[in-house]
């Protein structure tokens, strides 16, 4: 009797591509390099987000993804895959941050050497933008730091803010948005290790006989800092 012989398990992103080029497409699903920054953005979120609410987050509600079981088993599982690979890449690299110094993470608008378009930026960020609206009270929370602005504002000038925010941009508009985009790949990495420490720190444990705990008490983490200085910023 001769073994059955079992398909081949196609590449993480093959069966995104084809749900893209099928008539069952959602009409909002992301591209490719939306799709990178929006598994980025959730990657390095300032508080963990579950599976089941950012894949929902891919499109919106009302719209019908597939009426195919199997191609939705197939899309989710992809995505899972694709979103631990970039988990996975993210760690590595911040590692060698760490030990050698060295940002070799590419976001997948950084193919070559060469200086990226802005225009493939602003793609790749209006998906990790997507991102961030998922946990929007925590993104504001950390953009409102000054310690974290240089991180996240390379950010900022690649984010369509819609007709009514119309500015005037500067001379050198051009060179200041390829000084941020070159800074992209190494705030990624500090977002994801903020994300690490953020998630390291224990569950703040409430002061006995007190309602409420001040700004300027211990931190009852244990951590000896003041609370507005530790569990508090959060």
């Amino acid at each position: 009797m001769t073994d059955a012989v079992m398909p081949a398990r196609p590449a993480p992103a093959t069966a995104w591509w084809a749900l893209l080029a099928s008539p069952a497409a959602p009409k909002s699903a992301l591209s490719a390099l939306e799709l990178d920054g929006y598994l980025t953005g959730v990657a390095v979120a300032p508080s963990p987000i579950p599976p089941r609410r950012w894949m929902a987050g891919l499109w919106t509600e009302a719209e019908s993804v597939s009426d195919d079981a199997t191609q939705i088993h197939q899309v989710l599982s992809a995505l899972d895959a694709m979103f631990n690979a970039l988990s996975a890449r993210i760690a590595q690299s911040l590692r060698r941050l760490e030990t050698e110094r060295i940002c070799d993470y590419r976001p997948a608008f950084l193919v070559e050497a060469s200086k990226p378009p802005h225009d493939a930026v602003r793609i790749w960020v209006s998906g990790f933008w997507k991102a961030m609206a998922l946990v929007p009270a925590e993104w504001s929370a950390l953009a409102s730091d000054e310690r974290m602005q240089p991180i996240v504002t390379p950010f900022v000038g690649f984010i369509d803010l819609g007709p009514d925010e119309m500015f005037e941009p500067a001379e050198d508009i051009d060179e200041r948005l390829d000084e941020a985009a070159a800074q992209i790949p190494r705030a990624i990495l500090l977002l994801k290790k903020i994300a690490n420490i953020r998630a390291s720190r224990p569950t703040p444990r409430p002061l006995p006989h007190r309602s409420k705990i001040g700004r300027n008490d211990p931190c009852p983490c244990g951590s000896g800092m003041k609370f507005k200085r530790c569990c508090g910023q959060a």
